[in-house]
């Protein structure tokens, strides 16, 4: 009896590895609590445990009793983390699973504090090494006169007088009240380190650590620091910040759209939000598209609220992670700037989200757990109230079905709206991607001074190779997609898989003709303007140069240091970017992305012409902007140029309407892959026999098979329907049904909700 009554005293702790293997679903683990961690492992602890043969991270999620286990088989917990996952982090990455029917293992993750790795607090290079006052005498001696009794010798410790040398007396003088660093403390008195571990052994001063420190972000011209005065609301902006406030302050969730035209003034709005969020002692987070490409950002709310801010996101080492994370979790940081992932963020008291540019792609990620940021951010405020604001100067069409949350900002803060043109192409002679007239106003604008942006989006030299002769088109062997050409490695190059093979001298399938370059990317751009202007002043932004976000900071600050200059690149050069001597963009082919198969082509068309049109005349300097098209009628093209945009938006929500797309539908997308073609094939056709029961005629598109990617066959199919919780039940059911029996064969079975693309 007596052994029985122990055994049920000892505590095991079920626990979800992190680690993606999909065969494991969503198992949980039991492991033995050693009894010297006891009082550290609890719901939500980050744990270092046993998993076969090797070591893995894993979340405690519940807490048990061993008297129905064999403890014998039980394994122990190795260690415990410093860190562990909050209740109500617990509870979003299960909400989370349930909402994009992914693992609970991929939503953990997304949750988990930032891995401890050597050099990041762990067993690598440690901190410097700082001194802080203790004593409240000796506090007062740090940074102003210490309280002395007898000629500025002796300091009251607790309720006993040491007596100080003149040496040890600076040494206290010289230190901070937040502490400081030994070293910079010894080199400013003169003394060597002894000294400070002399008052540490007196109680007067406690040695440790360096206190995690914010990131700092250089400014263009180098320095971390800015002298940025708070500017004046236009009453416009006034009206805006006053309505979300009230927002804010009100009861409940608020979600609110502000449509803004480029350069109106958005980003102050949402300072002064987060403003009145750190009053009233709450927490606040700021998202952006891509971290990289927004350091102007970065500089404004450090310059703004210093400290207090905390950036996080994948460009950051795991040191800087963790660092961050720390401080954000700890309150130091309630202002929190960041990517995607930063949505995340332990911010104590989050009343406030900010997403940025939020009609981005970006804000969805596509990989499991395929989240989407606006949904994740309604999640983290829904239980305690405060203020989503999603802005955009072209919010997705989804947002604008609900025109009761949109407020505007129709004027820009300074300078005017551009000038647009359309360059019909069907007009122009000559094989050379930018047409006479745009050529002529990049050399006026280039003769004055000035800078130009120059967009087109497709990366690489040339889009596709094909056979004059026979028209065959060079594809991946292994993805069934078309093989770019890339002139600076002389290969043809696959974009998804990354294989490149030399372009061969003669058409492959007839044997009789050289194969020609078509749809000409950035790389031929650039070349081609470095032909008209000197090489120094051309710049150029797309992934194939671009390594790191160092790398992009580095394009953006020298690009913005020189003039005159040209900004040559893909999409990247329409994001958020605020250059005052930009007075000429030129589109060199607007209808890059129109005819591909996605029903959200014409939304993203429009929205990025109306972005990369909003980088020229943002200052006092008019702006001029060129769009070269073989097609000026499309209406997306038309209305982006002329600044139709209600228009625009009511033309496409009737067309989403009567077509059943989002908003007016949930979509669900379904994708089996296989190396064997058959078993792919086969795969989806059992699923749709699964789901075609329970659903509506009409709400399942599909079967469709994909092109080949990375050597896997692939067949997918679209639900469509107004009941998205019930037919996410559907799936999820069928999910746990065929998941096993898919993986034994060889299949896979991928899920999105809400998908954003289609290949």
């Amino acid at each position: 009896m007596a052994a029985a009554s122990a055994e049920r005293n000892v505590r095991v702790a079920r626990v979800v590895p992190l680690l993606k293997l999909r065969h494991l679903g969503d198992r949980v683990f039991d492991y033995l609590i050693p009894a010297d961690l006891d009082n550290r492992v609890t719901k939500g602890a980050v744990v270092t445990v046993p998993f076969g043969s090797r070591t893995a991270r894993g979340v405690v999620v519940a807490l048990g009793s061993a008297s129905d286990a064999d403890i014998s088989e039980l394994r122990p917990i190795g260690a415990v983390e410093d860190e562990s996952i909050p209740a109500g982090s617990l509870d979003l990455a299960r909400a989370l699973a349930d909402r994009y029917l992914a693992s609970f293992e991929s939503c953990l993750r997304l949750v988990a504090p930032p891995k401890k790795t050597a050099g990041a607090g762990g067993a690598g290079r440690p901190r410097s090494q700082w001194v802080f006052p203790t004593a409240p005498q000796a506090s007062s001696a740090c940074g102003q006169k210490a309280e002395v009794v007898a000629a500025g010798a002796v300091v009251a410790a607790g309720e006993v007088e040491v007596r100080l040398t003149i040496k040890q007396r600076a040494v206290l003088e010289a230190i901070t009240p937040g502490g400081s660093a030994v070293t910079e403390v010894c080199r400013t008195v003169g003394v060597g380190p002894g000294v400070v571990r002399t008052l540490a052994r007196k109680g007067l001063v406690v040695l440790g650590p360096a206190p995690a420190q914010p990131l700092q972000t250089a400014h263009r011209d180098g320095s971390t620091e800015s002298s940025e005065e708070i500017p004046s609301l236009r009453p416009e902006q006034e009206a805006v910040v006053a309505e979300l406030i009230a927002a804010f302050a009100g009861p409940g969730l608020a979600r609110r759209v502000l449509w803004g035209v480029t350069g109106s003034g958005k980003t102050e709005v949402y300072l002064r939000l987060v403003a009145r969020a750190l009053d009233d002692g709450a927490g606040a987070i700021l998202l952006v598209p891509e971290i990289a490409l927004t350091p102007q950002m970065i500089s404004r709310v450090r310059s703004r609220f210093g400290d207090r801010v905390g950036v996080l996101h994948s460009g950051l080492s795991a040191g800087e992670k963790l660092r961050e994370y720390r401080r954000i979790r700890a309150g130091h940081a309630p202002v929190v700037i960041g990517a995607r992932s930063a949505v995340f963020a332990p911010v104590p008291n989050l009343r406030l989200i900010v997403i940025d540019e939020s009609h981005d792609t970006s804000s969805k990620q596509e990989e499991e757990p395929r989240y989407h940021t606006r949904v994740v951010a309604k999640m983290r405020l829904q239980a305690d109230g405060g203020l989503l604001l999603e802005g955009s100067a072209t919010p997705s069409v989804e947002s604008m079905a609900q025109p009761a949350d949109l407020l505007r900002l129709t004027r820009r803060a300074a300078g005017t709206p551009p000038v647009c043109e359309v360059v019909d192409m069907r007009r122009q002679g000559g094989g050379d991607l930018l047409a006479p007239v745009a050529r002529d106003a990049l050399a006026e604008t280039l003769r004055r001074g000035e800078q130009a942006i120059v967009l087109l989006n497709r990366r690489g030299y040339a889009g596709y190779v094909h056979c004059g002769l026979c028209g065959h088109v060079m594809v991946c062997a292994s993805c069934e997609l078309s093989l770019t050409f890339h002139s600076r490695i002389r290969r043809l190059v696959c974009h998804h898989c990354g294989m490149s093979v030399p372009q061969p001298p003669l058409c492959p399938s007839c044997g009789e003709a050289p194969l020609v370059r078509a749809a000409p990317g950035t790389e031929r751009l650039d070349r081609e303007l470095r032909a008209l202007v000197p090489r120094e002043q051309v710049f150029r932004l797309d992934s194939d140069v671009l390594t790191s976000g160092t790398r992009v900071r580095e394009v953006l600050t020298a690009f913005a240091e020189a003039r005159p200059a040209v900004l040559v690149g893909t999409q990247m050069v329409a994001k958020g970017h605020d250059f005052a001597h930009v007075t000429l963009v030129l589109v060199a082919d607007a209808d890059t992305g129109l005819y591909i198969p996605d029903f959200r082509a014409a939304e993203r068309t429009f929205q990025l012409l109306t972005q990369v049109a909003g980088r020229a005349g943002r200052a006092e300097k008019p702006g001029r902007v060129l769009v070269q098209t073989w097609n000026p009628d499309v209406p997306c093209i038309r209305m982006a140029l002329e600044r139709e945009e209600s228009r625009f938006y009511e033309q496409e929500l009737e067309s989403r309407r009567r077509l059943g797309y989002p908003p007016y539908v949930d979509l669900i997308r379904v994708m089996t892959s296989s190396e064997q073609a058959e078993r792919a094939q086969v795969g989806i056709r059992y699923l749709l026999e699964r789901l075609n029961p329970h659903l509506p005629s009409g709400e399942i598109r599909g079967a469709v098979r994909l092109p080949m990617l990375r050597g896997r066959s692939r067949w997918h199919l679209l639900i469509a329907t107004r009941e998205g919780e019930r037919a996410r039940m559907l799936v999820k059911e069928a999910l746990a049904q065929l998941q096993e029996p898919y993986r034994r064969r060889g299949v896979a079975l991928l899920v999105d909700v809400d998908p954003q693309s289609f290949n």
